[in-house]
């Protein structure tokens, strides 16, 4: 096996209705700095070595995300251009959560292409909900309950105002 250098972001923190990229590069000359500089999504990058085979798989997972693979994720790795890979995430709570990146090495073992889990990333991202969609989000859930919250008063202070003027009129 080769060595090489990745380098990939973990997202700055993102509202519930937004999407983020992460982005992943893997080269096999290029120093961490370098590798680190060619990443245009935005967060925190990080760099780090590992071993490389001519074919790897970069896998990138959280239950608490909707995950979109923008290129393959399965690639050749080539020694004269980095490799990359992106996703789209999409948050489908708030709070803290986890995103998981795979790299997995593939080799031709006996005629038959075998996986080999070269290191896995765990990141934490802060997912941000703003007031106002912490508020949409619980009307949307509760709007019966807050229609009853509402007009019960609105209409209670309306039949006593009526009444009352009703009262002054009889007078």
């Amino acid at each position: 096996m080769q060595s090489g250098n990745i380098a990939f972001n973990s997202p700055s923190p993102i509202n519930i209705d937004d999407s983020a990229k992460v982005e992943l590069r893997l080269d096999l000359h290029q120093s961490p700095t370098e590798l680190a500089k060619s990443i245009t999504a935005p967060g925190t990058v990080e760099t780090d070595a590992i071993k490389v085979s001519n074919r790897m798989t970069a896998h990138l997972s959280g239950p608490d995300f909707d995950i979109t693979a923008n290129t393959p994720e399965t690639q050749a790795v080539s020694g004269n251009e980095p490799t990359t890979w992106s996703w789209t995430i999409k948050p489908k709570s708030a709070g803290q959560h986890s995103l998981y990146l795979n790299l997995d090495a593939d080799f031709l073992l006996d005629g038959a292409v075998t996986p080999r889990t070269i290191r896995t990333f765990g990141r934490t991202i802060n997912v941000t909900v703003t007031t106002s969609q912490r508020f949409a989000d619980f009307a949307k859930g509760n709007w019966q309950w807050l229609w009853a919250t509402i007009l019960v008063p609105v209409a209670g202070w309306l039949w006593k105002r009526r009444h009352r003027n009703a009262s002054a009129d009889v007078t």
